[in-house]
């Protein structure tokens, strides 16, 4: 569509012990597109960019550029988007993404890249969906590469630590946090631990397991009648008025205000 400055070329989901079920390692080839890959979870697989190895854990983000040589060592499933930029401002802003990033915001990226896969692009609103979801993904990565360190790249040998070490956190949220029990689920000393985690996902451990809390509270005042202060206990906040503070920092809406505004909307 010539109202955009890109075109997508490719989408959708890869597994490549379907594509490739008897091919180990494929072989190299040069990039003429932008080729955008998200791993949703962890793959015995490597993928190489000009040369470096990457371990394919869930969260981690490949950022393809034209001119770079790829190949991968199988097997592997990924979601994907190869773009055609003809805009120069966004050209300049994808070229500037590092190769790889791990995104704190994987799950709702996975989300869209699969609405992505299950519509076709026969007609226009086909096609004004795709950018839609195309939009959004994009949107996101290139402010999470903004908050990335400068010339940082995820040492392979930790990047499934600090992929444990979120899982952890997802999971294990309504309890106390501290650095050091973080640091020790990666294997890594606290203060290396917080400086990878940091260059990696854009955000401190500390915020990462705050904005988890906040999702999960923003769930359980949707879905439930819980009083505020077993939500503020569930979500892992020490007291109901330290919730209320942090939720309302956060999102600019005190706990109750954004629950009568997100029941308001709904249609019955």
């Amino acid at each position: 569509m010539d109202s955009f400055d890109y075109r997508i070329l490719q989408y959708g989901l890869f597994d490549s012990a379907i594509k490739f079920p008897n091919v180990g390692t494929t072989g190299d080839r040069l990039l003429d597109c932008f080729e955008i890959e998200l791993f949703p979870a962890d793959c015995p697989g490597i993928a190489y960019v000009n040369g470096t190895a990457h371990s394919l854990v869930k969260g981690l983000l490949i950022c393809g550029k034209p001119g770079q040589y790829r190949h991968s060592k199988l097997n592997f499933k990924c979601c994907y988007l190869h773009l055609k930029v003809e805009n120069r401002e966004l050209y300049d802003l994808l070229e500037a993404i590092p190769d790889t990033m791990m995104m704190a915001d994987d799950d709702e990226l996975a989300s869209l890249f699969c609405k992505m896969s299950a519509r076709s692009n026969e007609t226009i609103l086909d096609r004004l969906f795709l950018y839609s979801c195309s939009n959004r993904i994009l949107y996101s990565i290139i402010k999470c590469s903004k908050n990335h360190a400068p010339d940082s790249p995820i040492p392979s040998i930790h990047a499934k630590a600090l992929a444990n070490a979120e899982k952890f956190i997802q999971s294990h949220y309504a309890e106390k946090l501290p650095l050091s029990v973080l640091a020790k689920k990666a294997s890594l000393s606290p203060i290396y631990f917080h400086k990878l985690f940091t260059a990696s996902y854009g955000m401190t451990p500390a915020e990462y397991t705050l904005k988890v809390r906040i999702s999960a509270a923003k769930q359980l005042l949707i879905a439930s009648d819980a009083p505020l202060v077993e939500i503020a206990e569930k979500c892992g906040f020490s007291s109901q008025s330290y919730f209320t503070y942090r939720f309302t920092e956060k999102i600019g809406l005190s706990p109750l205000k954004f629950k009568r505004k997100m029941l308001s909307q709904i249609d019955l």
